[in-house]
């Protein structure tokens, strides 16, 4: 069953086979949320209340050709985070930001540490909405019209940050940049 489908049965009140849905896009949107939160009780919550929302407005979403439910489900995300954050006004430590990479036994020294920190602290230079769409576009591995849809920038416009800004990584940190790439795909 095509995921356009699920959504028309969605749509007519049949909601089981939402299931289906959260099961493609769980891990996804989840992953989309710890990377902006960096905290992992704070991703669970702002996931579950991203399918919710997805579950009690799918009658919203228009389920036609030119519709993309995926991009519809990380805009969903997406402004809860921005909730979350104007909420709580928080900040995160580097330590925080470095738990996800303990968890996977990726930093066993001091040594990766340290380049890891270079890497944040190249990145913290970067342009806010260039590194969001570096981001959403590698790590989260949208579309360039999923990502225009999300930031309203033009598609030509979108591949140029993405271009330019991989341009600007040092050479140095590209493969230490591409291994942190492959662990979060």
């Amino acid at each position: 069953m095509s995921e356009k489908e699920i959504i028309t049965l969605c749509q007519k009140w049949n909601y089981d086979k939402f299931w289906e849905l959260y099961e493609i896009y769980f891990e996804q949107i989840y992953k989309f949320v710890y990377l902006k939160t960096y905290d992992k009780s704070i991703a669970q919550d702002i996931t579950s209340e991203t399918f919710f929302k997805a579950l009690d407005k799918i009658n919203t979403f228009k389920n036609n050709d030119d519709s993309n439910f995926r991009a519809w489900i990380y805009r969903i995300a997406y402004n809860l985070i921005i909730d979350d954050y104007k909420i709580s006004n928080k900040k995160v430590s580097l330590d925080e930001m470095f738990d996800i990479w303990y968890e996977k036994d990726f930093i066993n020294d001091i040594d990766n540490k340290n380049k890891l920190k270079e890497i944040f602290d190249f990145f913290n230079t970067l342009n806010p909405k260039h590194k969001q769409i570096l981001i959403m576009r590698l790590w989260d591995d949208l579309s360039y019209k999923e990502i225009l849809e999300l930031t309203g920038e033009s598609l030509d416009n979108c591949k140029k940050i993405v271009s330019r800004t991989l341009l600007k990584i040092p050479s140095n940190y590209m493969s230490l940049f591409m291994i942190l790439l492959f662990l979060n795909m």
